[in-house]
C-alpha cells in the first residue's frame, strides 16, 4: 500500500534530489530493510554466520555489519540474548564505521539511547573507557539494558545535560560522537509517529538544537580527537547548514568526510553524518586502577568468578561495581552505570547480578552449564531447568555464550533470567 508523506517534505526532496527524486519516492513506499552488527565484544563474522546458519555478507556502510532477511526475529534465537549481535539498520551503522579510534582511547557518545552506536563504539574501545549518555532518565535505562546484554564492561553510562557533562570531561575524550535528537526523516518507512510529528517548523526547530549539542560537544575533543556528527534525517538545515555553521564557529576543527546516505542509495532508511578532526597532537591518556573497597561478602563469593583488572566500589544501596581502569577521577555527575555491575551485598551475603554472567568474551563464572536450544529457550521464558549441579552460583550457556544466572540446588537450575527481559511464554 501507497504511504502519504507530507507534501512539504516531498516538495523540499524534489527540489534537493532532482533526476533522483523518483527513485528515492519509489524506495520510500518499499519495506523497511533489516540489519544487524556483529558485536566484536563477544565474537565475530565466522562464528555468528555458523551459530545462526544464515550468510552473513558486509555491509558496503559498515565492515562487521550485515543485512538479514525481512523476517529474521531475534528472539527465536538464544544468541540475541547471549548479546553476539544488536539489530540495527544498515546507515545507522555507517558513521562509528567511519571513525578511526587510538588504543585504549576515551570515547563519549553523547546522545547514546538506545544504544546501537554505543555497542559499535565499545567493540572499537575495547581497553578504554566509553562514557555512554542519554538525557532522558527511561531511556538512560534502555541504554543500560542494551551494553549490559552486549557484554560491555568498560562502559560509564550517564543521565546528564550535554553541557555540564561536556565540561566536566573538557579535553578530555579521544573521540565525541552526537547522534543528534532529529527531525527523523529517514525514520518514515517505519515509524509513522515520525511522519505525523513532521513540519517545517519541526527541522527548524531541531536544528537550532543541534548547534547547541555539537558546540557543547566539540569541548569535550582533547586535541588531535575526532568529532562525529550524525543525524536519521534529509534536511539541509540539520546536516551540510549545521556543519557549515559548526566551521565558522570552531576555527580549531577541519572537516574529514562527511556523507548522505538514502534509502534508495544504500542497504538501510538513510542517514547524514560528519567527521571533524580537532588540530593539535593527540596525547595518549594514562589510565589507573584506583584502591578498591573492602567487601567481605564479595570476598567469600569471589572464588567462583574470574574478574578482569578494575576497582571495587561498593555503593550505598549495597550494590557492588567493578570500575574499569580510569584516565581521570569522575564524580559530580549522574551515573546510572558504572563499568561492571557484580551484584548487591545482603549482610553477609553476595548475590550475582545478570550482568555479572554475561559480562565479556566469556563468562566470568568458573562454574557453567550448557543447555540445548530448546532448554535455552526455556531458561529465557523464566524457566528452571532440571540438572543435577554443585550447589551455588553459575552461568548457563548456549553454544559457548553465557545467557544468565543460574543457583544450583536439589537437581535443579533456579532461573535467575531477570523477569523484565523474558520471552513470553
Amino acid at each position: 500500500m501507497k504511504r502519504t508523506y507530507p507534501e512539504a517534505f516531498l516538495k523540499r526532496m524534489e527540489t534537493q534530489l532532482g533526476r533522483d527524486y523518483p527513485a528515492f519516492t519509489a524506495a520510500l513506499n518499499e519495506p523497511p530493510k533489516k540489519a544487524l552488527h556483529i558485536n566484536a565484544v563477544k565474537t565475530d563474522r565466522a562464528e555468528l554466520s555458523r551459530l545462526l546458519d544464515l550468510p552473513l555478507p558486509v555491509l558496503t556502510e559498515n565492515p562487521d555489519g550485515a543485512p538479514v532477511p525481512f523476517d529474521f526475529n531475534p528472539n527465536a534465537t538464544p544468541l540475541h540474548a547471549a548479546g553476539l549481535f544488536y539489530m540495527q539498520e544498515a546507515t545507522a551503522q555507517a558513521p562509528v564505521a567511519a571513525l578511526d579510534l587510538p588504543e585504549a582511547p576515551v570515547v563519549l557518545d553523547l546522545c547514546a539511547a538506545p544504544g546501537g552506536k554505543s555497542a559499535q563504539l565499545a567493540g572499537k574501545a575495547q581497553g578504554g573507557v566509553l562514557f555512554s549518555n542519554e538525557i532522558v532518565p527511561s531511556r538512560a535505562d534502555v541504554l543500560a539494558g542494551n551494553l549490559e546484554r552486549m557484554g560491555v564492561t568498560n562502559a560509564i553510562i550517564t543521565n546528564a545535560e550535554p553541557r555540564p557533562l561536556c565540561e566536566k570531561l573538557k579535553d578530555r575524550c579521544d573521540a565525541v560522537v552526537v547522534d543528534a535528537p532529529c527531525a527523523g526523516e529517514a525514520m518514515f518507512r517505519k515509524d509513522e509517529q515520525a511522519v505525523r510529528d513532521w513540519s517545517l517548523e519541526h527541522v527548524e526547530t531541531c536544528a537550532v538544537r543541534q548547534r547547541a549539542i555539537l558546540s557543547d560537544a566539540a569541548n569535550a575533543v582533547k586535541p588531535g580527537g575526532s568529532l562525529l556528527y550524525a543525524t536519521c534525517s534529509f534536511s539541509p538545515q540539520e546536516n551540510e547548514e549545521t556543519v557549515q555553521w559548526f566551521l565558522a564557529q570552531r576555527a580549531d576543527f577541519s572537516l574529514v568526510k562527511m556523507q548522505r546516505l538514502y534509502p534508495h542509495t544504500s542497504a538501510g532508511e538513510g542517514q547524514f553524518y560528519a567527521l571533524f578532526a580537532r588540530e593539535g597532537v593527540r596525547v595518549p591518556s594514562v589510565f589507573s586502577v584506583g584502591k578498591s573497597d573492602r567487601c567481605p561478602a564479595f570476598e567469600s563469593f569471589s572464588e567462583q568468578v574470574r574478574l578482569p583488572k578494575g576497582q571495587l566500589r561498593v555503593l550505598k544501596d549495597g550494590r557492588a561495581v567493578l570500575l574499569p581502569p580510569m584516565p581521570f577521577p569522575f564524580d559530580g555527575v549522574k551515573i546510572v552505570r558504572a563499568g561492571l555491575l557484580l551484584g548487591e551485598v545482603k549482610g553477609s551475603r553476595f548475590e550475582p547480578a545478570h550482568a555479572l554472567a554475561v559480562a565479556g568474551r566469556t563468562t566470568p563464572f568458573v562454574r557453567t552449564a550448557a543447555l540445548s536450544f530448546d532448554e535455552a529457550m526455556r531458561y529465557l521464558r523464566g524457566e528452571a531447568i532440571p540438572r543435577d549441579a554443585e550447589k551455588g552460583y553459575g552461568a548457563v550457556t548456549y553454544e559457548g555464550h553465557a545467557i544468565g544466572l543460574y543457583k544450583a540446588s536439589e537437581g535443579m537450575l533456579k532461573n535467575h533470567y531477570p523477569k523484565g527481559l523474558r520471552l513470553l511464554k
